[in-house]
């Protein structure tokens, strides 16, 4: 009788005699071991994928293979790796997708696999080209206009185009943003506070980037030469970045290296003009100098990703006794293990060492000092040079350390778990024994799924630790940690996109009594018809007061700062409606862009600002109170066109209006505001204005509050322009700034001759900046930018002048 045996999918047919069955079985089993190598065989698909029509690279489009229910996402340049196994199969059927685009199945055999990468294009379907953005969500990629906030983005084009070392140039052309010596504001949501309290997050790849002391941006330590794209969210984002993001989120997204190596070098060379009032010259014939070097690599070796940046900036200040040296380096390593898919460990550091001189206002605005310069008889002094009170000029070493390690894992079914820790350590050492020494370590556990196929949710704890140490400028040693939870659900339900979420903070520092605040956010999003949407969300916002808000203890220049350990922490909401209207055009001459406008209020309750404490004869003291209830109302347009004419030229303009009402809801009325424009500074006052002086000071009928929210502008206008023909490009940056109606009242009787000043100058600024390129080959840019072209003379801040015309060249060679 004849027996059939089944063993892996081979039917044997059982012998008459043994010496038979041994014969075939022992056949089969070495033709198993022999296709087992086959069987187990993996294979690498790589590629790029980019936008048809523009050829971008498309940032986080999704590489599938159904099959096996495994995938990957591109990285910022576009490219994707994605293993196989074979399993004796011959050929693989792979699903390229991304929002907004036509997704394309293609069936590959092994050996177009094994070929080499390939060029995936995907063609758009809606009306314009649509930016992806993860801010808004924190987890998960999402069309631009899709989302339920204004969202701004500023691609590694525009970037490249303002040829410029530092990010703080790029981010204030984007529409709704200024920057105030170093602090950023969106939307009016803040003022200028001194250095400290930013209501405004900076990050970089999701991490803060503000201060353990006192929450400043440290805006130098992001690299330009590997950004893949800037993110900027307007309005209340705590839910998802806790404190500090009451205005907004300022995201800087870098770059991972492709599947090509990079290497780059980019020299700069330049110097400063004649101040627009030549008797402010105060270096004579000499001209400040500015320069840099900056070499940067990234490559793949293996399964590890590394990214490398150095760089070195010297500049010898437009404002006597501002020289500036700085050192940055940057490393960015990404390893994922063969054995475990889809898991990625990271592992980054970045640093910055500057030594810098720092000035707290000018001597005075009129050039009327004789000043002493090496090699010249003298020369006048101005708004340029320091002011000689004690304090008001210091010698400062500040360095920075960050560390970020990271591990993601992407599960088979598309889950993702996410942890994400940044440890940022300053240290910032001066002449005025006001030193201070910090380090805050943050950490964010994330983890992120899709929920009946429409709904990404994603949820996660963020637990931060830090030490802020300044025996002299903080009185000791200042602990603080702060623990949140948060969740938020994005659901798309055909043409309606929707957002909520919510979040829980407790915060605690050094010994005061722990806070802990719940804040919720909700948003929609509808697409009336193709390249339509109109959209309104509501989110709530907080801010824990800073180590330096709480117990600063300094002086310069005439100026007291005391302590105050029990100031309240700040708190409010913003609304907002929206209109987007975005369009294309196809063929040969092609127009894409779209039309943005939106209606917004925010409102914050205990905002805090430096008052008055204490009259000491005519110095007065000041610290942080919470003293305002404010209310901003605005409207904002931007605009975004790009113009391709055949296959030479193109153009691309972006730009915006932003118009405000800051409103201090608690102001006092106009017979009741503290005045002290008429004084002037209280060195050269008489005894019989110091005696009014000092009345006024302690009348408890007048008080420094106005209707107009300090240091806001009502009206910003930002636009940018580019020419291109072939390999030549124009630039035109333009900024205007309208006249800062409020400021602190003391100032008047600190800062020489600030009076005079704001009432030369009533019409705000305006500033044009010029950027000329050339590309001799695809690996070498010349390029020549010409700084404040008008030679517009404007305060950054009351007592600090804004740099004059400025020439640079910059040299940038890629291999």
């Amino acid at each position: 009788m004849r027996r059939l045996f089944f063993v892996k999918g081979y039917y044997l047919l059982s012998p008459e005699n043994k010496a038979d069955m041994f014969v075939r079985i022992s056949t089969f089993l070495l033709g198993l071991v022999l296709s087992l190598p086959v069987l187990g065989q993996e294979l690498t698909l790589r590629g790029v994928i980019q936008d048809s029509l523009s050829g971008d690279p498309l940032i986080g489009a999704t590489v599938a293979f159904p099959a096996d229910k495994t995938g990957t996402l591109t990285q910022s340049d576009g490219s994707f790796s994605l293993p196989i196994e074979t399993k004796g199969r011959t050929s693989f059927q792979i699903k390229f997708s991304y929002s907004g685009y036509s997704a394309q199945t293609l069936n590959l055999s092994q050996a177009q696999i094994e070929t080499g990468p390939l060029n995936i294009s995907l063609t758009p379907t809606g009306y314009t080209a649509e930016e992806i953005v993860i801010t808004a969500s924190k987890g998960f990629e999402q069309k631009q206009s899709d989302v339920t906030v204004s969202i701004a983005v500023v691609k590694p084009r525009s970037i490249n185009l303002q040829a410029t070392p530092n990010v703080d140039k790029v981010i204030t052309q984007v529409p709704g943003v200024d920057n105030q010596d170093g602090q950023i504001n969106i939307r009016g949501s803040s003022g200028y506070a001194y250095g400290v309290g930013s209501r405004v997050m900076v990050a970089m790849d999701g991490l803060p980037l503000l201060t353990g002391d006192a929450g400043q941006a440290t805006l130098d330590l992001i690299p330009v030469d590997n950004i893949a794209q800037v993110e900027v969210m307007k309005g209340a984002s705590s839910v998802l970045y806790g404190s500090a993001a009451l205005g907004g989120v300022i995201n800087v997204i870098t770059a991972d290296p492709g599947p090509e190596p990079r290497t780059s070098v980019r020299l700069r060379g330049g110097f400063y003009d004649t101040p627009a009032n030549p008797a402010l010259d105060w270096d004579g014939n000499k001209n400040a100098l500015a320069g840099s070097a900056h070499i940067f690599h990234s490559r793949k070796i293996g399964t590890t990703d590394l990214t490398f940046q150095t760089d070195f900036i010297k500049d010898t200040g437009y404002r006597q006794h501002t020289d500036q040296e700085q050192f940055r380096g940057l490393l960015l390593t990404k390893f994922r293990p063969k054995n475990v898919q889809g898991l990625t460990i990271g592992l980054n550091a970045s640093t910055r060492i500057d030594s810098s001189g720092q000035i707290l206002y000018w001597r005075n605005y009129f050039p009327d000092t004789l000043m002493n310069v090496e090699g010249q008889d003298s020369v006048v002094g101005g708004a340029l040079t320091p002011t000689t009170d004690a304090g008001g000029l210091r010698r400062q070493l500040s360095t920075y350390l960050a560390i970020d390690p990271s591990v993601k894992y992407l599960t088979p079914g598309g889950n993702m778990f996410w942890y994400r820790g940044r440890f940022l350590r300053n240290s910032n050492r001066n002449d005025t024994d006001q030193e201070s020494r910090n380090f805050i370590f943050y950490n964010d556990f994330l983890y992120q799924t899709v929920l009946a196929e429409k709904i990404n949710w994603v949820s996660g704890l963020t637990y931060t630790y830090g030490i802020a140490n300044g025996d002299s400028l903080y009185g000791g040693s200042h602990p603080g940690t702060s623990l949140g939870i948060y969740t938020q659900l994005d659901g798309k339900f055909g043409k309606l996109n929707t957002s909520l979420g919510f979040r829980y903070e407790t915060v605690k520092i050094d010994t005061l009594d722990r806070e802990s605040r719940p804040v919720f956010r909700a948003g929609l999003n509808y697409e009336i018809r193709k390249g339509t949407n109109v959209r309104a969300s509501f989110g709530q916002a907080f801010r824990v007061p800073t180590v330096a808000e709480r117990y600063a203890n300094t002086a310069g220049g005439g100026i007291l700062i005391e302590p105050n350990p029990n100031i309240g922490s700040e708190n409010g909401y913003s609304l907002e409606v929206g209109f987007r209207q975005g369009y294309r055009t196809r063929g040969p001459n092609r127009i894409q862009g779209y039309l943005d406008v939106a209606a917004f209020r925010m409102n914050y309750n205990n905002m805090i600002e430096f008052g008055i404490k204490e009259v000491n004869f005519v110095t007065p003291s000041f610290s942080s109170v919470n003293v305002s209830a404010a209310r901003i109302d605005g409207i904002e347009i931007t605009t975004l066109n790009e113009i391709q004419i055949g296959k030479n030229w193109s153009f691309l303009f972006s730009g915006g209006i932003t118009l405000t009402d800051p409103t201090d809801l608690n102001a006092v009325a106009e017979e009741e505001q503290l005045d002290l424009t008429e004084f002037g500074p209280a060195r050269t006052l008489s005894i019989l204005e110091i005696a009014r002086l000092l009345a006024l000071l302690n009348d408890p009928a007048l008080a420094d509050r106005p209707q107009t929210l300090k240091y806001r502008s009502r009206h910003l206008i930002r636009a940018s322009a580019t020419a291109a023909y072939g390999p030549f490009a124009v630039t035109g940056n333009f900024r205007y700034r309208s006249f800062v109606e409020s400021v602190d009242q003391f100032l008047f009787v600190v800062v020489e001759d600030l009076k005079a000043f704001r009432d030369m100058h009533p019409n705000g600024n305006r500033v044009l900046d010029l950027i000329l390129s050339y590309d001799f080959n695809p690996t070498s840019t010349l390029s020549l930018t010409i700084d404040n072209i008008n030679n517009e003379e404007y305060m950054v801040i009351p007592g600090l002048l804004a740099p004059q015309r400025k020439f640079t060249l910059q040299y940038l060679f890629r291999f």
